[in-house]
């Protein structure tokens, strides 16, 4: 029996599906990140082969059966990511053929089905990313937190404790957040958080988790927070109107996806990211995507195997997908 496989390799988790090249679903599992730019090479791999190891035995199968196995990874920027992506790949010996691809393409195929569209991500990092009608993808943003990154969860979060901070100087106006950061990490005093930022040093996830909290105080009327998501939405829809504008999609009206937990934060977000959006875009349709980011990888590898992504295969993929779907939230 062969059977097929997606990775979504991220800088948080890991999520692993294996099935049947007849779309069906057989397992999903999940292991801790598998980005080698956090990591190193060999914990990457074994993220990932933990992943797909427990798939395959939460659904009764052998990781010998498997055919094709498709990594969608985080911080495949450039191409000496890629070779080191294939390394990565190379290390987990799982399948016949190990076939990497940028996290931003597996969104977009689990999103689009590989019709045109495009695909805004908004979560511990960010990105946009579109395919035209001739299968040609193209991305935007997503150089990482350190140069880019705007509109993450990341982003958010650093610059929630930078306007914390300044409202401490008065150079800024006073902000909610400074309470709600103090009883997170039960500080004595706000400066303290410096010592948690620099000296522990904080993890990208934890300074990303902090964009909760700037969605709370921005839900509660917080100015500085809502200041805050302002920008971040106007720079999420600058990603997706340069993408719109290369793919030739700004006179058309085009599906826009938008996926990631910083979009949970609601109007505070979306407004801005619309008002912005349309500037350039004039007509477009905000969707929700039909399947999470793992899923793309799995059509993908499905597309690989030279299956088509419609009929019966369609309905396999969804029915069995309805059964595992509680799994990967």
């Amino acid at each position: 029996m062969i059977l097929l496989a997606g990775v979504d390799g991220g800088a948080t988790k890991t999520v692993a599906v294996v099935g049947r090249p007849d779309g069906t679903l057989l397992g999903l599992a999940r292991a801790p990140s598998s980005n080698y730019h956090n990591i190193g090479v060999k914990r990457a791999a074994g993220a990932i082969h933990a992943a797909v190891g427990l798939a395959c035995r939460r659904a009764r199968v052998s990781v010998g059966d498997l055919g094709i196995v498709v990594m969608g990874l985080a911080g495949m920027d450039s191409p000496r990511d890629f070779v080191v992506g294939q390394r990565v790949a190379n290390l987990t010996g799982l399948g016949k053929r190990r076939i990497v691809k940028h996290d931003s393409v597996i969104a977009l195929y689990a999103a689009t089905l590989g019709k045109p569209g495009i695909v805004v991500n908004a979560g511990t990092g960010s990105f946009a990313a579109g395919i035209d009608a001739a299968g040609r993808t193209i991305r935007a943003g997503g150089w990482g937190n350190i140069i880019d990154d705007e509109g993450s969860a990341y982003d958010i979060g650093r610059l929630g404790i930078r306007a914390a901070l300044r409202a401490l100087d008065r150079t800024e106006r006073k902000t909610a957040i400074a309470k709600l950061l103090v009883r997170k990490f039960k500080l004595h005093a706000l400066e303290d958080i410096i010592h948690d930022v620099y000296k522990k040093p904080m993890t990208v996830e934890e300074i990303s988790s902090i964009s909760k909290l700037v969605a709370q105080a921005a839900v509660n009327g917080d100015q500085a927070a809502r200041s805050l998501f302002a920008y971040e939405g106007r720079a999420l829809a600058n990603f997706v109107s340069a993408i719109a504008r290369r793919l030739d999609m700004t006179r058309s009206k085009p599906d826009i996806y938008c996926t990631g937990g910083v979009f949970k934060a609601g109007p505070v977000l979306l407004n801005p990211f619309r008002r912005e959006l349309r500037k350039k875009v004039p007509r477009f349709v905000l969707r929700h995507p039909r399947f999470e980011p793992v899923i793309g990888a799995f059509i993908l590898a499905l597309k690989e195997h030279g299956v088509a992504m419609d009929g019966v295969t369609l309905a396999n993929l969804e029915s069995s997908h309805v059964r595992h779907a509680v799994k990967m939230r």
